[in-house]
């Protein structure tokens, strides 16, 4: 097969059509860019990723809103008005919730009366150069899990046993809090797609429905409270020209067919290990009309197997895709328990284009793979 560009490759994937090998994806926590920057020796992380040979750059919006504010007392307060301080563990530290200012709220007014963000915060000046500047060579996305973000971004607000129970009885508090996030996102989002001028490939956005074992809430609910949210993301995404990819941790089986009905194009986050999401079933029922994102495990073989386990993973999840649409990456952020060997050994597998356009009984079994090339 003859060689293809970093576009072409991740659009035939999407697309459901051959290519020499699966588009690639980096998700990491920024000490993880670091340390992988500091193991290559090299100069920057952009560098890393040219090293790795991935496809795909992200732009988030993130980049161009305000930043946190930083409290006198160590903690830092967001747009939300949600105060976090750093948790330190044996890894290293996180930023972890300890005010919730919407917990409280019990009537309407408490609602109408909150400072909300607005998204002319955000200053997407400059954005459409930061697209080009990567669009000849690299699939662009722009977002990320934030964006929509419902489940998460309002738990961290008022807390997950007040948001089940918001749901639940359809609350007229909480469900104002689920339209609140909701619009400002859009209206962020929009502002950003349209700011590109046609140059984003992939929005990104988020919210989390699946637990290790199951949906957070029953079909029929996700139906009501989730399903037009999501849809108007999806549609707003295709209006801009751009595929759109949802992060979705969990078991989420159950909601895919009904995804891609909407028109999503990318579910990314897929935890294999998770109920009912085994990589085999998964790309032989929905592997040709959506396109699969992650699947190599952050929870196991990342950052307890070897070298060689994870890239076996690799050669068994581009083995299952063979005729689906997949672009190969971990299944969350690598975290710092997961070793330098392992991430390259999981892109080396992913870069042996040796392997990418033979059938299965054809594949080389030579002793190079895991190596970055």
């Amino acid at each position: 097969m003859p060689a293809v560009t970093h576009r072409e490759r991740f659009f035939a994937a999407v697309n459901h059509q051959p290519t020499d090998r699966p588009p690639m994806d980096f998700l990491g926590e920024p000490w993880m860019r670091e340390a992988l920057v500091k193991h290559l020796g090299i100069s920057d992380f952009e560098q890393a990723l040219q090293h790795l040979d991935i496809d795909i750059r992200q732009v988030s919006h993130e980049e161009f809103g305000p930043r946190p504010v930083e409290n006198a007392d160590g903690s830092c307060t967001d747009i939300w008005g949600i105060r976090r301080r750093p948790v330190v563990n044996s890894f290293g530290a996180y930023d972890e919730v300890e005010h919730r200012p919407f917990a409280e709220m019990i009537d309407m007014a408490q609602v109408k009366d909150y400072p909300w963000p607005a998204a002319g915060m955000y200053d997407f000046t400059g954005l459409a150069e930061r697209c080009r500047a990567l669009h000849d060579d690299y699939v662009v996305v722009f977002g990320g899990p934030e964006i929509m973000d419902l489940v998460n971004g309002n738990s961290f607000g008022r807390g997950m046993e007040q948001l089940m129970v918001d749901i639940a009885l359809e609350d007229p508090v909480g469900v104002a809090l689920l339209d609140k996030r909701q619009e400002f996102f859009l209206a962020v989002a929009e502002a950003g797609l349209k700011a590109a001028g046609g140059l984003v490939d992939v929005l990104w956005i988020g919210d989390d429905y699946g637990t290790q074992n199951g949906l957070l809430v029953s079909e029929r609910t996700w139906e009501t409270v989730f399903g037009p949210r999501l849809q108007a993301f999806i549609d707003l995404g295709h209006r801009y020209g751009a595929k759109v990819m949802l992060h979705s941790c969990g078991s989420n089986r159950k909601l895919i067919r009904t995804w891609i009905e909407m028109g999503l194009d990318i579910y990314q986050a897929v935890q294999a290990e998770a109920v009912d999401m085994d990589p085999v079933e998964l790309f032989r029922e929905f592997g040709r009309d959506i396109t699969f994102h992650g699947m190599v495990d952050v929870q196991g073989v990342l950052p307890y197997g070897t070298p060689e386990d994870v890239a076996r993973v690799v050669r068994e999840r581009i083995d299952a895709s063979s005729g689906s649409g997949y672009v190969l990456s971990p299944s969350h952020n690598f975290q710092p328990d997961v070793p330098m060997d392992n991430i390259l050994a999981l892109y080396g597998a992913g870069a042996d284009t040796d392997r990418g356009s033979k059938p299965h009984a054809e594949r080389k079994s030579g002793s190079n793979r895991g190596r970055v090339r």
